[in-house]
């Protein structure tokens, strides 16, 4: 006979989870305040909002800006936290996440014995795909099975002021925190399948086994969110369509975790409320979300730190090798959608990499004229002529 289903427990661990939902959504309206709603801010935002909706980057219009804010009398620090949240906007998932940032200095020493197992995870799992290229063999592979090309389209923001900062300044914690939520919930997805699958009596054997599958996952992602910094794109010529490469496995893992926590959470709630207390396993649920964010935001800033822009142009410098990818602009001049060849990805690189020579202005961006080159694709400069 099925055991009697403990509707108030149910009712109470419903209430227990619903929690950071409820704290999010005011911490996201006073995180519109922090960053500033006046006048002065609002102004430099949709200054800056005027280049990104243009497709272009930010460096050309950088002595601009500056002014700009100047005139506005916005500090230097507060200037670069609007622009951090314009190119790496905050969203309901990160103010879930929020409150481990305040428990966090105390934390993350409870946390300290898996991080510190987790870094020979991190280097076997970036020795494996970044040293041994495994990662660029898979997107070659990618390119001949699925018809789709890959090229390099730079980022506004590239030519921002994220290096100008301190390293524990705010802009730079919303620029590592942005790819925080990806690992949190990972790691409680990891959790929920070993407490489903394994069913142990033991917490501290289901917790172990959950930190195991944890590091290896928050490993390989990881260095996968580092190395696709590199601003590729996935071209899909027969549907016409144009998907960063980074977005592309976030459009996968966001269905599958997504999915798989609601209907984890929901069965494991349903078997506690059976025989069990689900009020309990919802504070558990809440502790391990937490927890699992600790340890992402530790890991994320010290790799990101640590090993960050040595992967980012390792991987880099293979895509040009192999894939010889030409770098494009997409830009908008006067309501015309403009998508052109300009360079291979190497030049453009080195371009970015150096000051710009000429400095442009708002009139500037509007006077833009059309391309010349409109249909001309310019010959990939590391191709070899037959």
């Amino acid at each position: 006979m099925a055991a009697e289903l403990d509707v108030t427990g149910l009712f109470w661990a419903a209430a227990i989870l619903s929690i950071p939902i409820l704290l999010a959504l005011p911490m996201r309206v006073a995180w519109r305040f922090f960053i500033g709603i006046g006048h002065e801010e609002s102004q430099y935002r949709n200054s800056v909002r005027q280049i990104i909706d243009a497709g272009r980057q930010v460096s050309p219009f950088r002595t601009t800006l500056d002014d700009l804010a100047r005139g506005l009398h916005i500090q230097p620090s507060r200037q670069r936290l609007i622009e951090a949240d314009l190119f790496h906007p905050l969203t309901l998932s990160h103010f879930l996440l929020l409150p481990a940032l305040i428990i966090f200095p105390l934390a993350v020493i409870m946390a300290l014995p898996i991080i510190l197992v987790g870094l020979p995870m991190l280097i076997l799992v970036e020795y494996i795909l970044i040293r041994k290229k495994a990662l660029i063999n898979t997107l070659r592979q990618m390119e001949k099975i699925l018809h789709w090309q890959v090229i390099h389209i730079p980022k506004p923001h590239r030519g921002s002021m994220e290096r100008t900062g301190k390293v524990n300044e705010f802009s730079n914690h919303v620029i590592h925190f942005n790819n925080v939520p990806q690992g949190a919930f990972l790691g409680l997805f990891a959790w929920l399948i070993v407490h489903w699958v394994f069913k142990l009596d033991s917490i501290a054997i289901e917790l172990a086994i959950a930190s195991l599958l944890y590091i290896i996952m928050l490993g390989i992602l990881g260095v996968l969110n580092t190395a696709f910094e590199s601003d590729l794109v996935f071209v899909d010529p027969a549907k016409g369509r144009l998907v960063p490469v980074d977005q592309w496995l976030e459009s996968i893992l966001k269905p599958i975790v997504g999915i798989g926590l609601l209907f984890l959470i929901g069965r494991n709630l349903l078997d506690e409320a059976r025989d069990g207390n689900p009020v309990v396993f919802s504070a558990q649920v809440l502790l391990l979300l937490y927890g699992a964010a600790i340890v992402g935001i530790a890991y994320r800033w010290g790799y990101s730190i640590w090993r960050g822009q040595k992967v980012k142009d390792e991987f880099e410098n293979q895509v040009i090798q192999v894939l010889e990818p030409l770098s494009y602009d997409l830009t908008r001049t006067r309501g015309r959608i403009e998508f052109i060849a300009q360079m291979s990805m190497d030049e453009r690189l080195t371009l970015i990499s150096e000051a710009p020579k000429k400095q442009l202005t708002f009139a500037d961006l509007q006077a833009l004229p059309s391309s010349d080159s409109v249909g001309k694709v310019p010959q990939n400069p590391l191709k070899k002529s037959n």
